[in-house]
């Protein structure tokens, strides 16, 4: 998905291997205009710390969301009404894949395409401007020159804010897709996981989606108050993602937050020296392109809106059917060659009724789009770069997904990824931390105080969809050392049983070990020292499947 300066999301743990995807490059960070982001250099973060209970949000999957996607609810605000448009629906996107299927739907960027689904099925007249702008395309939607807007949802948490501001309303309407490898931390091979970033000087682009990434997986690691405060004082700030990579070739940091081409290409940059902390290959449900409708198109034209989505989910189809035909026609629209069409596809994930259905919480117990727009609002409140608070449930509108129900009642949600070979000691934990979970007295029974904290942990795992759960149980020295291990290794099960249960997680994204009382990281001799020994330890590892 096409993050751009504007877009890109944050989160959590995760190791990452980076393949042969390649997400098109982002567009220049021309945010300052409305923003208030600093000029480029050294500076402090800034505002309030971000804590890991700030990112408590995710939802938990239904019994089975997948398997029943249309057991819908009727969405926010009951049916759609029929009004139309008499002219065309103009819609402002950037240079980016994930806006194929409305280009392939309408044969085109323009009215009067012949091959026009839209036009033919629906009626519809669609003009797809491009803005690749951020600061441009907001002005534009505020003004009433295009009708529906790209954005990345992190990113319309900041700008539904500027929007109610000026008294003006909005609603999304559609996911266009999900990241799927386009943006991550660049560092030397000698950075091994999120905590290793302690005391490093990191490049990134402040109050843009690239910091809200580096702040979640500080807030998700094993560092103390402290030692994420330093990391954050310590940044080099630029006012461009691919200024914060070429920072990094340069050597004059140790770390970048980017996006590709630029986080391949800073790895190649630095011969061998340097790898890809963490990207969204593993980060499957952070990072979602949205497109933003206008109210007074909602309240006046819904019809138009569902037939557009409608079409959209067409397009998806007929990209599906035919390839190579479709990516020459968007190729034609956007200006890109034919690999850089592809590139761009497979960094990403389209999303069609399905997908949709989940993200809006209309097949689930909360919409993923609510977690995510809460989540970034969260950091933007924290950092000071927003005034007017808004709430996730006034800035989506999701009947006009909703109202395709009946059309798609057996479609379900499809990843290409498959948990086969256990990942090896040796792999790389991308981040490793104890957590405090507390059981009855000899027993394998989780007490109610831990389910704050295992909620957290399965709320990470669903949003880092493609990796695996290293859980190793632990015990102070008390008691045989026999009973112990097969006590710890009970303890770490019924920890297992806890996500799959209430997360619908996989049970083979699970790595469960119990090592008793063999793995102290304090004296045995005193109580303090035992209740430290006492512990779950979590390594969340890349699926390499």
């Amino acid at each position: 998905m096409k993050l751009t300066p504007f877009g890109k999301l944050f989160l959590v743990l995760v190791i990452v291997g980076v393949g042969g995807f390649v997400a098109y490059k982002r567009f220049g960070d021309q945010l300052r205009a409305w923003s208030g982001a600093s000029t480029p250099g050294a500076g402090g973060g800034g505002g309030t710390e971000v804590t890991k209970d700030d990112f408590n949000f995710m939802p938990k999957e239904p019994d089975h969301p997948r398997d029943n996607p249309v057991a819908m609810n009727p969405g926010n605000g009951g049916a759609v009404g029929d009004g139309k448009l008499n002219r065309p629906l103009v819609v402002g996107i950037n240079t980016w894949a994930g806006h194929a299927p409305g280009i392939v739907a309408n044969g085109g960027m323009d009215v009067g395409s012949a091959s026009s689904l839209y036009k033919k099925k629906y009626g519809l007249d669609v003009r797809f401007v491009l803005l690749e702008d951020p600061s441009a395309k907001l002005a534009a939607f505020i003004k009433g020159d295009i009708d529906l807007m790209w954005d990345t949802v992190d990113s319309y948490a900041r700008e539904a804010s500027v929007l109610a501001e000026q008294k003006i309303a909005a609603k999304a309407i559609i996911q266009e897709d999900w990241s799927r490898g386009g943006d991550g931390i660049v560092s030397l091979k000698t950075i091994k996981s999120v905590e290793d970033l302690k005391g490093k000087k990191i490049a990134t682009t402040k109050f843009t989606p690239s910091h809200w990434l580096l702040l979640f997986l500080l807030s998700q690691s094993g560092l103390t108050p402290e030692d994420r405060a330093g990391i954050e004082k310590n940044l080099v700030y630029f006012d461009e993602a691919p200024k914060a990579a070429a920072a990094f070739k340069a050597k004059q940091v140790d770390a970048a937050v980017t996006w590709e081409p630029d986080l391949s290409a800073a790895v190649a940059a630095r011969e061998g020296e340097a790898h890809v902390l963490v990207s969204t290959t593993a980060a499957t449900n952070v990072i979602a392109d949205t497109l933003v409708a206008r109210q007074q198109l909602v309240d006046q034209a819904p019809g138009a809106l569902r037939d557009f989505v409608n079409g959209w989910f067409d397009g998806i189809s007929v990209m599906k059917e035919d390839p190579q035909g479709t990516n020459k026609l968007i190729g034609d629209a956007l200006k890109l060659s034919g690999d850089d069409v592809s590139g761009m596809l497979s960094g990403l994930k389209l999303t069609g009724f399905a997908d949709n259905a989940l993200f809006f919480g209309l097949s689930g117990p909360k919409p993923y789009f609510q977690g995510l727009f809460s989540g970034a609002f969260v950091i933007w409140r924290k950092k000071g770069v927003v005034n007017v608070v808004v709430d996730a449930k006034d800035w989506n509108d999701s009947r006009f997904v909703a109202a395709l129900a009946d059309q798609y009642k057996t479609q379900k949600v499809e990843e290409s990824f498959a948990f086969k070979d256990k990942p090896k000691v040796s792999d790389r934990a991308i981040v490793n931390k104890s957590l405090s979970i507390h059981f009855t007295t000899g027993s394998d029974e989780i007490m109610p105080g831990s389910y704050f904290t295992l909620d957290s942990l399965g709320e990470t795992m669903l949003a880092f969809g493609n990796t695996f759960l290293d859980v190793e149980g632990n015990t102070d020295s008390r008691g045989q050392a026999g009973a112990n291990r097969t006590l710890s290794q009970k303890r770490a099960e019924a920890v297992k049983a806890y996500l799959v249960k209430n997360f619908n997680l996989p049970p083979e994204r699970f790595v469960v070990k119990g090592q008793g009382s063999d793995k102290p990281i304090a004296s045995n001799e005193t109580e303090d020292g035992r209740a430290l020994n006492r512990r779950t330890d979590i390594k969340v590892v890349l699926n390499a499947n």
